[in-house]
């Protein structure tokens, strides 16, 4: 078997250059979970919404797509969020070596104060009532308290953080003269504090409760001040008194935690609580709680309820003046998911509504999936072929024309997505055993994956169920998976090294191919189906005959390995020109036909480029753990646009079938969602 070019005097057919490209952002896609308070409506603009997406905060539209912006400064992943009462600012800490707070104006989107006075991590923040205070909790390893002047970021107070393990900090709505405030904080113990805040001196109170133990998690004041609620792990509300600083009462309201606590602007008194079991109940102070309480739940969603923000709604109930009062309550839960729900009705379980299509639910009625996401680093996305469906009840739903396309996080989840351009997960799949994905394939009517147990499975485009399972296909890891073009057999190669060829019905070994000495990274199934090109880490790229099972060329990228490569496939069927990104930050451009590289663009990037993937007009788009994506033209090499995209590396990029869409996914746990504009 030989390899062939298209061109009647054996050179590919000549392209026109790319001249200009333009990449904008038409929906991010994420969701930091584990960050207990991690979204809240912007209290100025009941249609916008902020949400901490890894080290990056993101004001997006709540229920529309466009308009988004991302508040950048941190250089770790945020761990607590606090937006002032009037919307006006908004404060957010970090874990690591640089555990700074940062507050922000949200009208200019500027960072206007960074607050460097924390060791280790931050782990809860607070407003005043009035804005004018700023309260930070360190994490246990830190183990200090400080009070901080919004205006000029300068400390008002600070001292050791009591109790040390502080999981929530909140403020009494009640300054007296101006100048005193009360707030607490909450972990193993509850403490009381009161600052002068024009003497800066602040002095603390433990909380009485008996023989009551409870490690709390949540802190909410009346409005009165009078009474201070703190949710536990427990799934109880404990009221306790701010005049003696003592338990007063204990409610029931919910199995695995009571997260987060809201108060609800409806009524006086009421409160909502998020559970680590999914339910959103609700606390009311003002009537003796029962046993009963804890079973009576307003919503059960799916995956733990970790923020909870009132949002207008249209349709809500209004005063006496004809205004309207928030009415309905977003809820965000550790599974990714964003809802909408209203806040007095109790109906059925809420689970069934993450398994439907956000049009089909009723707003007024029941909770409305805004949006799911992953929660954890996107490790790898790919579009899926034109004519593939993803979801058992949408056999003719395909987004707007965009396509489909599939993308798999660090946890082993697995998703299927039609784009509009926002994203809408239609199949779910993974794995809860650990493993985790390394490679993607999707067909017409199901996805194959490579993962780091040996193993490659494949689901069910319509129903996310796992067909079948190969065991030991690779020792250490299947890294890397390709399909024929007829779909009679795949390509997979392992962590090792080999390059195994499986007969696509029966998954029977066919043959293996050994000569590369590190991970594979890459197979592509050349266009006549006799021929596979492979790319290693070892900075080989190698084209096999399939056929004699043997080598007929090999290409060696001078330094550094290779992470992705891609075939230019609107060369034709019988393509042979590609391009390789890796550890040297270089592009290289080749022809299978031709020993050494035709082109190599040096400092592509100012970090490792991870990812490349290249669309029918000739743009080929990178990513890079310098957190950039880019876009080049393939003919020339020349750089066509590029953009600051995520706040930690990117590591997959895929073009849509027609080139106008292309869709980035990173260790930030977002999944972005590019326009794309040629100008040839």
């Amino acid at each position: 078997a030989t390899m062939s070019r298209d061109g009647a005097d054996g050179a590919p057919p000549m392209r026109k250059r790319v001249r200009a490209a333009r990449l904008t952002l038409a929906h991010a896609s994420g969701l930091s979970a584990s960050v207990v308070g991690g979204f809240a409506c912007d209290p100025a603009d009941a249609s916008r919404a902020y949400y901490v997406a890894g080290g990056n905060v993101v004001s997006a539209p709540l229920k529309t797509v466009g308009q988004q912006g991302f508040l950048r400064g941190h250089d770790g992943d945020i761990t607590c969020m606090a937006v002032s009462n009037s919307g006006r600012y908004m404060a957010t800490g970090q874990a690591g070596v640089n555990a700074d707070v940062r507050v922000w104006d949200l009208v200019t989107g500027e960072c206007v104060h960074v607050l460097s006075e924390h060791d280790e991590g931050v782990a809860c923040v607070a407003f005043s009532a009035d804005e004018r205070l700023l309260a930070s909790c360190g994490v246990p390893s830190d183990g200090k308290l400080f009070v901080w002047d919004v205006e000029t970021g300068g400390i008002v107070a600070n001292g050791p953080c009591e109790p040390r393990d502080a999981k929530a900090v909140a403020f009494s709505p009640v300054v007296v003269s101006g100048i005193f405030y009360t707030f607490a904080c909450a972990g193993a113990d509850v403490v009381v504090y009161g600052v002068d805040a024009a003497e800066g001196k602040m002095g603390g109170q433990k909380c009485g409760v008996g023989h009551t133990k409870r490690q709390y998690c949540s802190a909410i004041f009346d409005d009165d001040g009078e009474r201070l609620h703190c949710g536990s792990t427990s799934g109880d509300v404990a009221s306790f008194g701010t005049a003696g600083c003592v338990l007063r009462a204990l409610a029931p309201c919910c199995k695995g935690g009571a997260l987060v606590l809201a108060k609800d602007p409806t009524e006086e008194g009421r409160f909502l609580v998020g559970g680590g079991d999914g339910t959103v109940s609700v606390f009311n102070p003002l009537r003796p709680p029962t046993v009963l309480d804890a079973l009576d739940h307003v919503w059960k969603l799916k995956g733990a309820v970790t923020s909870l923000s009132f949002v207008d709604g249209e349709g809500g109930v209004t005063d006496g003046d004809g205004n309207r009062i928030v009415d309905r309550v977003v809820a965000c839960t550790s599974e990714g998911m964003k809802y909408l729900c209203p806040t007095r009705k109790r109906l059925h379980d809420a689970r069934a509504v993450s398994n439907s299509s956000k049009n089909d639910s009723d707003p007024s009625t029941e909770p409305l999936l805004l949006e799911e996401s992953h929660v954890v680093p996107v490790k790898l996305v790919k579009f899926a072929p034109e004519n593939a469906v993803f979801g058992a009840k949408n056999a003719n739903a395909n987004g707007n024309g965009i396509g489909s396309c599939v993308s798999a996080s660090s946890d082993g989840a697995l998703r299927g997505w039609t784009l509009d351009p926002r994203p809408n997960a239609l199949m779910r799949a993974g794995l809860r055993t650990g493993a985790k994905p390394l490679c993607v394939a999707p067909t017409t009517s199901t996805t194959m994956t490579g993962w780091d147990d040996g193993n490659v499975r494949c689901h069910s485009n319509a129903t996310g169920e796992l067909l079948w399972t190969l065991p030991d296909a690779h020792v250490g890891g299947v890294s890397a998976i390709g399909v024929a073009v007829g779909q009679h057999f795949f390509v997979t190669g392992g962590v090792k090294g080999e390059v195994r060829v499986w007969d696509s019905r029966s998954r029977r070994l066919i043959s293996t191919l050994k000569e590369h000495c590190q991970a594979v990274v890459g197979v592509e199934c050349l266009g006549d189906d006799v021929h596979v090109v492979s790319a290693s880490r070892d900075r080989s790229i190698i084209t096999w005959d399939l056929i004699h099972e043997r080598r007929v060329a090999q290409h060696t990228q001078r330094v550094g390995s290779i992470n992705a490569f891609e075939l230019f496939r609107a060369d034709g069927r019988d393509a042979t020109r590609m391009v390789s990104v890796g550890q040297d930050r270089s592009l290289s451009f080749w022809d299978l036909m031709e020993e050494r590289a035709l082109q190599v663009v040096p400092g592509a990037h100012a970090q490792e480029c991870t990812c490349a993937s290249l669309s029918p007009h000739g743009v080929l788009a990178t990513g890079s753990k310098d957190q950039s994506v880019k876009l080049w033209d393939f003919e020339t090499g020349a750089l066509l646009a590029a953009e600051h995209a995520h706040c930690e590396a990117v590591r997959a990029v895929a073009f849509s079938k027609d080139g106008n869409t292309l869709v980035s996914g990173g260790d930030d746990g977002i999944v972005m969602v590019w326009n794309v504009q040629v100008a040839a």
